[in-house]
C-alpha cells in the first residue's frame, strides 16, 4: 500500500502543477513512501521465508525471494518502456505530453498498488492461519 500511496502523491503532484514543471517535493514523498514500503516489508518477509521453509530448502527459497526481486525489476522496465516519450538531444517535445503520460502510468500504479495492499490485508487472517503459530515468533 505505501507503493501504491508513493505513486498516488506523484499523481497529486502532476494534477496540483498545471503547466510546467512538477515541484520536486512530490517526488521526495513518493520516495519516502517507497522508502518505508521496502522498510516495512524487507525485513518481515527475510524472516517469515526462513521460518516457514523447510530446513533443507531455506537457501534456495531465500534465492526465490531474491528472484521475486530481480522480477520486479524487469516489470518496472516494461512499465517505464510504456510510459516513454519520445526525445530528442535529451529533450521532451512537449513537456504537457511527457506529464500526461506519465500521469497515465502513475495513476494505474496508485490504484494497482492500493488495491493489491486492500486485498492482501483481507487474506492476512486466512495466511495466518496457515502459518501455524509461526506469526508470533515474527513479531519477536
Amino acid at each position: 500500500m505505501f507503493v501504491g500511496l508513493g505513486f498516488g502523491a506523484l499523481v497529486l503532484g502532476i494534477n496540483t502543477s498545471g503547466v510546467g514543471k512538477v515541484a520536486a517535493i512530490w517526488l521526495i514523498l513518493a520516495y519516502l513512501l517507497h522508502t518505508c514500503g521496502e522498510l516495512s516489508l524487507s525485513p518481515v518477509g527475510l524472516s517469515a521465508v526462513t521460518k516457514l521453509s523447510p530446513v533443507k530448502i531455506v537457501g534456495f527459497m531465500m534465492g526465490v525471494w531474491f528472484l521475486a526481486t530481480a522480477s520486479s525489476e524487469f516489470i518496472a522496465s516494461v512499465l517505464a518502456n510504456i510510459a516513454s516519450v519520445d526525445t530528442s538531444n535529451g529533450k521532451a517535445p512537449d513537456l504537457n505530453l511527457a506529464k500526461q503520460s506519465y500521469l497515465q502510468l502513475f495513476e494505474y500504479l496508485f490504484y494497482t498498488g492500493i488495491g493489491f495492499g486492500a486485498i492482501l490485508l483481507a487474506l492476512s487472517p486466512v495466511i495466518k492461519k496457515l502459518m501455524h503459530g509461526v506469526d508470533k515468533e515474527l513479531n519477536n
